[in-house]
């Protein structure tokens, strides 16, 4: 089976839910709960849960989130390489009464220390490497070096978010798949939601990228190569958190890929486990759970 090497963030995860409607401008009851988090460290234990053989290289702290996280990643059976920073990043979720995410704060500053140096330190486990996944929690000069140097690798990144989406135009040829949201894709296309979903997959193509999964919340996601379009539906699931489904949709993706399956239906299929979960990470992800109809 190939081997999977994922870089970006790994996170302390606070969710904040009202008892009641969510009142914005207003003081709301309400109750926190904390889990692990991370784009990558999401995607790398979702994948280490589907029995891929997963590296994470991160940033973790010297607190209680390192001593956290390294335990989660040996019981998933993933491995772990990291630098050390003062303090695991966190991230705040602040979610309404149907559980859906409203606004989030990112203590993510961390995570760019990741650099050109670390990278080349490690230059064996990416060798050892048949996909390497980025998230763009790293700093733009340390992404445009792995997708250089490691072009020969087949390349997967998550946007995360408009913003630090931007970060990606400067590699699209390097890219083999890129997976973003509705929102990302049009800001990175300028397209002010004015495409079909086939014409703006498209202009990733034209912009060097290999291929483009874009997803579309309960309207499910679509898929786009040179000369390829399809679109997948989404199946109504009972939301407990919707943080951390992309990232079990892109996890899906690659696991797919490993093992010669349709991306888009086990991309979905691991996105709606995930949806039904409190956690960023879903304990139910396997594959047996993964192999199972969407009826």
């Amino acid at each position: 089976m190939k081997k999977v090497l994922v870089i970006g963030g790994s996170v302390i995860d606070i969710f904040a839910y009202p008892k009641d409607k969510l009142i914005l401008g207003d003081s709301n009851p309400g109750y926190l709960k904390r889990s692990l988090g991370g784009v990558a460290r999401n995607i790398a234990e979702n994948l280490a849960r589907l029995d891929v053989d997963t590296t994470l290289f991160t940033v973790l702290g010297k607190d209680e989130g390192r001593r956290w996280i390294m335990k989660s990643a040996q019981e998933a059976k993933l491995k772990l390489s990291a630098t050390t920073v003062e303090q695991t990043p966190s991230y705040l979720s602040i979610l309404n009464e149907e559980n859906d995410h409203v606004v989030s704060m990112a203590l993510m500053d961390e995570i760019e220390t990741l650099s050109i140096e670390d990278v080349k330190k490690r230059h064996n486990i990416f060798l050892r490497s048949d996909l390497i996944v980025l998230d763009t929690n790293l700093s733009q000069e340390t992404l445009i070096y792995i997708a250089k140097t490691y072009q020969n690798k087949e390349i997967y990144i998550d946007a995360i978010s408009c913003q630090k989406a931007d970060k990606i135009k400067a590699i699209y040829p390097y890219v083999h798949t890129l997976k973003m949201n509705l929102l990302e894709a049009n800001h990175l296309a300028q397209a002010n939601n004015k495409l079909s979903d086939q014409d703006l997959g498209k202009y990733f193509i034209t912009q060097g990228v290999g291929e483009v999964y874009i997803t579309k919340g309960a309207k499910g996601s679509f898929y786009v190569a040179k000369d390829s379009f399809k679109e997948m539906k989404n199946r109504t699931v009972n939301i407990k958190n919707t943080a951390g489904a992309g990232d079990a949709y892109l996890a899906g993706v690659i696991y797919a890929k490993v093992c010669d399956l349709d991306p888009l239906i086990y991309g979905t299929r691991a996105a709606l486990i995930t949806l039904q979960d409190e956690k960023a990470v879903s304990e139910e992800m396997c594959q047996e759970k993964i192999k199972v109809k969407i009826k």
